[in-house]
């Protein structure tokens, strides 16, 4: 018998021909599975990356929109509004972004549609924010930017230049990419129908907001353009104000001067409306609460000139006041001539002076540098020029009740003095 020592070596070994014949299977499996995994990773594209790109900005919209409309603030009604309606546009951009990247896996050409629907959207957001921008921003991060939404979209010119290209960076590769030829229809269709669907949860979360504020009415006022609210433990403004310390908010319809108001506030504002009808003077930061009184405040809000001092002046919402009777308001609390102070009150027909004690201080710095501010800028930095050029004037007179020859007080509480010409 002949044996084939090569064989017999090789089973010795613990060699079998059945498990060698699978690892060479096994092998091709492997290399056949590697070439198409470096073939998928290859296939990668242009429209993928773009595709992912769209997922991950409708991840950060979506979630950023439905963060901020959950935690909205019911008080002022135009903070309201600009939160809701920017947080809606970012919402539908998100969500048209999501339907892209969805329309990109199935190679779809409707992509270029939404994107086209994603920059009017744009658009349309900078254009609306655009009007109701900051005077004042601090430097500008990348985190400061991206927090915007967060509060109240507060965006400066700059910033909301920087945020808006941002949005519009998939959009427009999208819309710059060569589209295919497939169109699938009923994706159109389910893209509309979500839409329309967006639109009508929205729409319904905004009415029950509003219903909420109603509930609360406690004045309603609109011939003369403003509201009482009574604000109820759960309810939160912009302001982050104590409730137990400002239990009301006194809003407009119109403008963006609507602010908490303390109970003292109400009872001056109680106190006022039986006293005979006539302008009254006081600056304009509290000129709901004079309206409130059923009087006319001689201005109503800061003029183009000085809209620097403004927080957020809303070319939208608010009518600027013209400059002469701004000028002349803030000469009537900066003077040190009583004289002067009649002069400007007979002008204007105001008969009385409504001073809110809170940050009046502030509201002096603003007024002296509106009247003079060549030396208006130096009161900031120099607390001795400050208090020289205060102490003398009307302002503080009528803040501490200083008795004076042409004008009673005829009310004083914590927060409000008011003063009647003689």
């Amino acid at each position: 018998m002949n044996i084939d020592i090569t064989e017999a070596i090789k089973k010795m070994a613990g060699w079998c021909p059945n498990v060698s014949l699978a690892n060479r299977e096994e092998e091709m499996i492997m290399e056949v599975y590697k070439k198409e995994h470096i073939h998928k990773i290859k296939g990668i594209g242009f429209k993928e990356i773009t595709g992912i790109l769209h997922l991950v900005y409708a991840i950060w919209l979506i979630g950023t929109a439905l963060w901020v409309l959950a935690e909205i603030k019911l008080f002022p009604w135009y903070v309201l509004d600009i939160t809701f309606i920017s947080s809606t546009i970012l919402l539908v951009i998100g969500i048209n972004s999501l339907m892209i990247f969805f329309n990109f896996i199935k190679s779809a050409n409707t992509h270029r549609v939404l994107a086209a629907v994603n920059i009017v959207l744009i658009v349309l957001f900078f254009m609306y924010l655009s009007q109701t921008l900051i005077s004042h921003e601090p430097k500008i991060t990348l985190i400061t930017l991206f927090e915007k939404p967060f509060y109240y979209y507060t965006f400066s010119i700059v910033s909301l230049i920087l945020f808006t290209i941002i949005l519009g960076i998939p959009n427009i590769i999208t819309i710059l990419s060569k589209p295919t030829e497939e169109r699938k229809i009923k994706f159109i269709a389910v893209s509309f129908i979500i839409l329309i669907v967006t639109f009508a949860l929205i729409s319904g979360y905004y009415f029950y907001l509003n219903m909420q504020k109603d509930s609360m009415i406690l004045e309603d006022h609109e011939d003369g353009g403003y509201r009482i609210y009574q604000m109820t433990p759960n309810i939160y403004t912009m302001s982050g104000l104590s409730m137990e310390d400002y239990p009301y908010f006194l809003d407009s319809y119109e403008g963006t001067t609507g602010h908490p108001i303390s109970d003292d506030s109400y009872e001056a504002i109680q106190f006022l409306r039986t006293k005979e009808n006539s302008n009254v003077l006081g600056w304009w930061d509290y000129e709901l609460q004079i309206k409130a009184a059923d009087k006319k405040p001689v201005i109503t809000y800061a003029s183009n000139e000085i809209k620097y001092t403004v927080g957020r002046p809303s070319q939208l919402y608010d009518n600027f006041e013209s400059n002469e009777k701004v000028v002349d308001v803030s000469t009537f609390f900066t003077t040190d001539s009583e004289e002067t102070a009649v002069g400007i009150a007979e002008k204007y027909g105001a008969n009385y002076v409504y001073v809110l004690l809170q940050r009046w201080d502030v509201y002096y710095q603003v007024m002296f540098n509106t009247v003079q501010p060549d030396i208006g800028e130096k009161i900031y930095s120099s607390e001795t020029l400050f208090n020289e050029l205060y102490e003398v004037s009307m302002a503080y007179k009528f803040k501490t009740g200083a008795e004076l020859e042409y004008f009673d007080k005829i009310f004083e509480n914590g927060d409000v003095v008011i003063y009647q010409l003689k």
